[in-house]
C-alpha cells in the first residue's frame, strides 16, 4: 500500500470547472488552476503573484492535453497577461506557485527546464516549446528538483492528466497488443484509459464500418504528424490516449473493433479476461 496523501481544494467561484487552488499538507507550493475566460477574476486572489511556473493547456473536448506550454513566472498571474496577447493555443492554465522565499530564482529556473525535458520525453502531446533553456541546473538543486516536479506530477494527475513518459507503463502494467491483418500495435490500459504505446504499427486502410468520430481522429493524427508514413506503413510517433479499449482497438484497425478482446496479453489472455474476471 502507497503511502496516503492529503489534498485541499478550494474552488474560488463555487464551480467545480472554475478558479482552484490546491494544496497538499506539509507542501512549500500551491497550485492554481485557472480557466482562461477567468484569467482577470483570478488576479483577486491572495498569494497569486508569487514565483514558481506554470502550464498553458489546449485541453480537447475529453479533457486531454493536445498541446502544452511550459513556462516561468517571478510575478506569478500577472505573467500570463503577455500569452494572453500573444498565444491563441490555451484554454486554461496551471500554476505551480512557491511560498515566499521557500525557492530560489535559480531553483525555478531548473524546475522550468526540467519540465520542459520531462513533457519532450514523454510524446504524450505536443509541446509548444520551440526550445529547452540553456540554464545548467546545479547538482544540489536537482535532487529538490527532481521532488517538486514529483509533486507536479501527482497533482497533474489527479486533475486528469498524465506527465509521465507513455513508454515506462511498460514495467508498471501488462503490455497488451493486437496483431489482426498484420497490423502490429501495443498498448496498457489502467482501467480508466487505454494508451497506445509509440512505435505502434497503425492500419492504413479505413473501412466502411469505422466511427466517423474515429476516422476524423485518424486524419487529424495523420495531418499533424502524430502518425507517419514509413516504408508504407503507418506508425505512431507519440502515445495517444482513448476514453475505452473499443475506440483504441478502432484507431488501430481502421474498423469497427470490440477492444476487450481484440487486445491481448503476451500469453493470449484477451483483455476482457484480464479486466473482467
Amino acid at each position: 500500500m502507497g503511502i496516503s496523501k492529503k489534498l485541499e481544494t478550494i474552488y474560488h467561484n463555487g464551480q467545480p470547472d472554475g478558479i482552484r487552488s490546491i494544496r497538499r499538507s506539509l507542501s512549500t507550493m500551491t497550485t492554481y488552476v485557472i480557466p482562461r475566460p477567468l484569467l482577470s477574476e483570478a488576479k483577486n486572489i491572495t498569494g497569486i503573484n508569487r514565483h514558481g511556473i506554470y502550464y498553458l493547456i489546449n485541453e480537447s473536448e475529453d479533457n486531454r492535453i493536445a498541446q502544452i506550454y511550459i513556462g516561468q513566472t517571478r510575478n506569478g498571474i500577472l505573467r500570463l497577461d503577455d500569452h494572453n496577447r500573444s498565444k491563441d493555443f490555451w484554454n486554461k492554465a496551471i500554476m505551480f506557485l512557491a511560498e515566499s522565499k521557500t525557492f530560489t530564482l535559480d531553483m525555478i529556473s531548473g524546475l522550468e527546464k526540467y519540465a520542459i525535458i520531462k513533457a519532450q520525453e514523454s510524446k504524450r502531446y505536443t509541446v509548444e516549446n520551440s526550445v529547452v533553456p540553456k540554464y545548467e541546473i546545479d547538482e544540489y538543486d536537482l535532487a529538490t528538483v527532481e521532488e517538486v516536479y514529483d509533486e507536479i506530477q501527482f497533482i497533474m494527475a489527479t486533475l486528469g492528466y498524465k506527465m509521465n513518459d507513455a513508454k515506462a507503463m511498460q514495467s508498471e502494467e501488462t503490455v497488451l497488443h493486437t496483431t489482426r491483418n498484420g497490423i502490429e500495435a501495443f498498448g496498457v490500459y489502467d482501467g480508466e484509459r487505454f494508451e497506445v504505446l509509440e512505435g505502434s504499427r497503425i492500419g492504413r486502410t479505413e473501412y466502411k464500418s469505422l466511427s466517423p468520430t474515429i476516422a476524423r481522429q485518424r486524419r487529424s493524427a495523420l495531418k499533424n504528424g502524430d502518425v507517419t508514413d514509413v516504408n508504407s506503413e503507418y506508425v505512431l510517433n507519440k502515445s495517444m490516449s482513448f476514453s475505452s479499449p473499443s475506440s483504441a482497438a478502432m484507431f488501430v484497425l481502421g474498423t469497427s473493433a470490440n477492444g476487450w478482446v481484440e487486445w491481448k496479453s503476451k500469453d493470449g489472455k484477451t483483455l476482457d479476461k484480464l479486466f473482467r474476471k
